[in-house]
């Protein structure tokens, strides 16, 4: 519905023009009427129309002053100029303002109609570019917070993944960028925590962080865990204590909206270059653990006596190997690695419990996140704070990697199986809309990395390659019938018809109009 404002010192004006828009039109609502140019700017202001007629000469100031105070407050009014005086002098002075109807009174019903419609179209059409600029901006919105995800697990847990260090500067402009990593933690005063409260504590937390740090790329809970890249500017990097308030503050916001939970925070090292950020998260987990230890501290920054501390509590490649037999589902090496990384934990923590069970659990969302990567989503996070002694803690954790070990072992016999077919199903499915790799993946719950390396192994085909052939099969059916190749190309998923030429001709051997001739009936 087009609302609508006349604007005319004389009645009679005004109701002429409403007589010939309700006998004509319905798609419109008169929303408002003045009488003089002050009148119309107050009421334009009050009810926003979308068009004015808008008479030129008018008491208090005319029409022409009307609209530029108009304009300046709702750029997006359009408006039809009514004048009883032919002058170029009031057209040119209306063409500044970008008005392009002029009806000279008394005006034909037909050109009053035509001027209406004109505007009318334009109005519609703007305001569904304006529609669909926000729906662009929604998805780009919750394609960002994607991005960001996908690339906090990608170079912050070290993950292989297809897009390199320039296609990351392109999308989150991080060259010659410096920051430092942040690792959140949740510890709950119940033994118990439902999703929607994890949820809610996850939400706090980023919504915190986005509403005061603009530099701030936050990935996902994973457990009691939240890892946060903290990019910095070159005033802040000159800042020695930037990351004791940065953890402060967010501490200090965070805590007041959380009920029943304590939020902690491990921070790495500042670093320069994007490939180093696995290093700053590496060290947030170290001082998060270190953390745990001092009873009246809520965050840890990474110093020299922590990484001397970390060198003699486990030396990352045990942890890796671990990780790795695990994934490989290599059991005995996994036990035999198992016992290493405890015995390391046991001692250099002098046997406190605490400090046992939260070192346990950090593994395991270490694990978790990494057999993520395989597509198995299985929740492998666990707690241990329920058991009271170190061998307790063991003895559990050794019993949930064996079950972890065997049910990847199982997933890849029949869960990697499922989900190529799965992909596959949604190839054939939605071949006629933009598919990249990535929404792929997201579909099916596996990285785009492993999704693209096991389709071809399976299908002997990349994805790309089935996906046009899929495309291709269903063109030599449509060529078959009456459709134009315009439309042929639009439903199979080809928004340029000669990019699909081109495309049929180099796969098919023969252009679409000679497979046509050739085979038509």
């Amino acid at each position: 519905m087009i609302k609508v404002m006349l604007v005319d010192d004389e009645q009679i004006e005004r109701d002429g023009l409403k007589i010939i828009l309700s006998k004509k039109r319905v798609n419109f609502e008169i929303i408002a009427e003045a009488k003089n140019g002050k009148q119309a700017v107050d009421l334009a202001i009050l009810h926003k129309p979308d068009l004015v007629f808008m008479d030129i000469k008018m008491p208090e100031f005319d029409g022409l002053e009307a609209i530029r105070r108009i304009v300046s407050v709702l750029p997006q009014t359009k408006f039809i100029m009514v004048s009883a005086f032919d002058t170029f002098d009031y057209a040119r002075e209306a063409m500044k303002f970008g008005i392009k109807e002029y009806l000279l009174k008394p005006s034909k019903m037909s050109e009053v109609i035509e001027a209406f419609d004109r505007m009318v179209e334009e109005i519609e059409s703007e305001k569904q570019k304006e529609n669909e600029t926000k729906q662009i901006n929604r998805r780009l919105e919750r394609a960002s917070s994607f991005i960001e995800i996908e690339f906090i697990v990608s170079f912050i847990m070290d993950h292989v993944h297809e897009f390199n260090e320039e296609d990351w500067e392109e999308w989150l402009d991080l060259e010659h960028k410096k920051g430092f990593v942040a690792v959140f933690t949740f510890e709950s005063d119940q033994l118990h925590t439902s999703r929607e409260e994890k949820s809610h504590w996850y939400r706090v937390l980023k919504e915190t962080i986005h509403d005061q740090y603009s530099h701030c790329l936050v990935g996902p809970l994973t457990g009691f865990q939240v890892p946060v890249l903290r990019l910095l500017t070159d005033e802040e990097y000159e800042n020695h204590k930037i990351r004791e308030e940065f953890a402060r503050s967010v501490i200090h916001q965070v805590q007041h909206s959380l009920n029943e939970c304590h939020l902690y925070v491990g921070i790495g090292s500042i670093i320069s270059d994007v490939n180093q950020f696995s290093i700053s998260y590496k060290e947030a987990i170290d001082a998060l653990e270190l953390a745990y230890t001092q009873p009246s501290a809520a965050y840890m920054v990474f110093n020299e006596r922590i990484k001397q501390r970390r060198k003699e509590l486990i030396p990352f490649e045990i942890e890796k190997e671990l990780v790795d037999a695990v994934k490989k589902g290599d059991s005995q090496k996994g036990l035999h690695m198992f016992e290493l990384y405890f015995q390391s934990i046991e001692q250099t923590s002098d046997y406190q419990v605490r400090t046992i069970h939260k070192a346990m659990e950090n593994f395991f969302i270490v694990l978790s996140r990494a057999l993520k990567e395989l597509g198995f989503e299985e929740d492998i996070v666990t707690g241990l704070g329920q058991f009271g002694t170190a061998m307790q803690i063991k003895e559990a954790a050794k019993s949930h990697l064996l079950m972890i070990i065997e049910s990847l072992a199982e997933y890849r016999s029949n869960g990697v199986q499922t989900l190529l077919l799965k992909a596959k199903e949604y190839l054939d499915k939605n071949y006629v809309k933009s598919i990249s790799l990535e929404s792929i993946a997201a579909e099916i719950g596996i990285s785009s990395y492993y999704l693209s390396k096991l389709f071809k192994e399976r299908f002997h085909l990349t994805i790309i390659e089935y996906l046009t052939a899929t495309r291709l099969e269903k063109a030599r059916e449509l060529l078959l019938s009456r459709m134009s190749l315009k439309e042929i190309a639009l439903s199979i998923g080809y928004k340029d018809p000669n990019y699909f030429s081109r495309v049929f001709k180099k796969e098919i051997g023969m252009s679409p109009s000679e497979y046509r001739t050739k085979y038509q009936p």
